[in-house]
């Protein structure tokens, strides 16, 4: 009996121990497999510092100021032992104090962020150290779901056994979103402070390790007082770990007033730099490299033209049912100085300098000039009399035929009928051949209604075709871009300052210049008048759907147009001569250095400066592009 219990319990026993291996070897099994589920789309740690990379152009105006950054900003790798001790410092103090002590998982701390978290009965405080931010950094995907969860776990873990302290917190310098666009320390550095990560000062330092913890609440641009609380409350916990004094602090906290305004890229830049950006994809195209575009935009006077535009619309326009108002400058190499393309670019991206719009009157600087060149002259008359061509019958706006007035008259006044006239004349066909001629590619309607500016056409090629009259006679091509190069300095694309054919002759030249000055004195062009020569053309479509001026005074060239993008009319004293020529004025004073230039630009307030710009230092910023040419 007793040997057949003895029996028994060894089968029992053998079969316990067959069960637990078993068990043993299936559960190996599907562990290896809910391994292999975690880790089979874990990132390449060989390749830390370019996964998820997208290739950034950075956008600067001439002098060299960044206007837009498009794409992620990346700039130099940086290892943590060539920054200056106090930017990791800074990092660990605020966001990981037990950084060196712990395996990666930050159990003390995990254990500390949850009784927070319970006693405040919300989150307040979170509990992943350094290391596991990095591993989250790695993924492109921000679901919050347990899978997710524990590959940050495994990938914490995986990193302290696969590098030392030291290269994970350069991995993780180097991979942060600093906000702004702004990838890693260096880029972050360049990208607020505008220059290298080895330069910054510990107040500095201490601004971008706390921005980490919110990229968008800490932003030194957006939310200054946010930032500067931030910085304070980290300089403070470095003190609390030993790594700066108290004197330090003080000494750091000085650097305050400095950075208490920094540059901000407008928004309204980029009705500029969307337009760059095709250009950069023509010229050499857009691959993974990161790009630097030198461009031939002004910051100052874009700023200026911004602060000009809103003030008219929300002086004049808005009552008087204008709500659009768009501004281009080019100098005398035909380089875009100013382009504007509406109020705010952050509510319509739409470039109203680029759009097909009825630049009425304006359109007769064409017609003027063809009559020039086939013998007219300023002093020939012409009538003024009603005149039908088909069952068209051009009106005159607010003018009493005389019977005949010299073209110079017909000119100043801006009257239609001997326009048309002239149309006749000399034909419609080479008034559109010479538009061409003038670097204009809208199609230009061959019907006498063109004459008086019915064809569509954008303010940068007819700001550009009057440029050639600033020329004496040298067609004049605009250009936005100086240089395309590398980060490393690869140069993949120069301007270069070319002679353009003339296409004015020097006496046509002086004949058009002769009424546009004329009319600019005594004509419709009269609230646009400079204290220096300036010469001008007013320019309204039926029904005031478009009012528009355009003119030069040397070395600038300027066109400005104002309506509404649904195309309905404005209030019928809105005339070429009244909004945009108060707005070509206002612009052009302080581009000349006779004005008061925009201290700071906003969407809702604006509020001019008290400092007028020198004349000789605008001048002299307007020929370093050309010089640099």
């Amino acid at each position: 009996m007793a040997h057949k219990k003895r029996e028994i319990f060894s089968i029992n026993r053998k079969k316990a121990y067959g069960f637990i291996i078993s068990y043993a070897i299936f559960s190996l099994v599907i562990g290896f497999f809910i391994f292999l589920f975690f880790i089979h789309d874990m990132p390449d740690l060989n390749n830390l510092e370019t996964k998820g990379r997208r290739a950034s152009i950075i956008f600067e105006s001439y002098d060299g100021k960044t206007i837009a950054v498009y794409g992620d900003l990346f700039r130099d790798v940086v290892k943590i032992h060539e920054l200056p001790p106090y930017m990791g410092n800074a990092i660990i103090a605020i966001e990981d104090r037990r950084f060196y002590k712990h395996c990666g998982v930050d159990i003390w701390g995990i254990l500390r962020a949850m009784w927070t978290n319970i006693l405040n009965r919300r989150i307040v405080q979170g509990g992943s150290s350094l290391t596991q931010q990095l591993a989250k950094n790695l993924f492109l995907s921000r679901s919050k779901s347990v899978k997710r969860k524990v590959q940050e776990l495994i990938l914490a873990l995986w990193l302290e056994k696969k590098f030392t302290k030291k290269q994970i917190l350069s991995i993780y310098v180097n991979r942060v979103y600093f906000g702004g666009g702004a990838y890693g320390i260096d880029a972050a550095a360049y990208r607020f402070f505008g220059k290298r990560a080895r330069l910054l000062t510990l107040y500095e330092a201490a601004k971008l390790a706390g921005v980490l913890k919110s990229p968008s609440t800490y932003s030194p641009f957006y939310n200054v007082d946010k930032s500067d609380q931030r910085t304070e409350l980290v300089l403070s916990s470095m003190v609390e770990a030993g790594y700066i004094t108290e004197n330090e602090m003080k000494e750091a906290m000085l650097e305050k007033e400095r950075l208490a305004h920094l540059s901000i890229p407008m928004d309204e830049n980029r009705y500029f730099t969307d337009w760059a950006m095709e250009q950069v994809q023509e010229l050499v195209g857009i691959g993974e490299e990161d790009l630097i575009v030198r461009t031939t935009l002004d910051s100052k006077l874009q700023k200026n033209a911004t602060y000009i535009i809103r003030k008219t619309l929300n002086e004049y326009g808005f009552k008087n049912g204008a709500s659009q108002m768009a501004l281009v400058a080019l100098d005398k190499t035909g380089a875009v100085r100013v382009m504007l393309g509406g109020h705010t670019y952050s509510t319509s991206q739409y470039n109203r300098a680029l759009a097909l719009r009825s630049f009425g009157s304006a359109f007769k600087y064409f017609v003027f000039l063809t009559a020039f060149e086939q013998g007219v002259d300023i002093q020939d008359h012409i009538s003024d009399l009603p005149i039908t061509v088909g069952n068209w019958s051009p009106k005159n706006y607010r003018y009493k035929s005389v019977g005949s007035v010299s073209v110079l008259e017909a000119f100043v006044k801006s009257i239609n009928t001997c326009t048309v006239r002239l149309a006749q004349k000399v034909g419609m066909n080479a008034i559109a051949e010479k538009a061409e001629q003038l670097g204009v590619t809208s199609e230009i309607g061959r019907n006498f209604a063109s004459a008086l500016g019915a064809s569509g056409m954008n303010l940068l090629e007819i700001t550009a075709a009057y440029g050639a009259t600033m020329l004496n006679g040298i067609k004049m091509s605009p250009f936005g871009i100086i240089s395309i190069k590398t980060q490393n300095g690869k140069t993949y694309y120069r301007a270069y300052h070319k002679q353009n054919n003339r296409v004015i002759s020097q006496q046509d030249c002086e004949k058009i210049k002769t009424v546009m000055r004329a009319l600019m004195e005594r004509g419709t062009g009269r609230r646009a008048k400079l204290p220096v020569p300036s010469y001008g053309k007013t320019g309204t479509s039926n029904d005031s759907r478009d009012a528009s001026f355009v003119g030069f005074s040397y070395p600038l060239v300027v066109g400005v147009w104002t309506g509404n993008d649904d195309n309905t009319p404005m209030n019928q004293s809105i005339t070429g001569g009244i909004l945009p020529a108060i707005a070509w004025r206002d612009f052009m004073l302080v581009a000349l250095g006779y004005g008061k230039q925009a201290a700071e630009v906003k969407t809702e307030t604006i509020n001019p400066s008290p400092h007028p710009i020198k004349q000789a230092r605008t001048r002299k910023r307007l020929k370093t592009l050309v010089n640099e040419l």
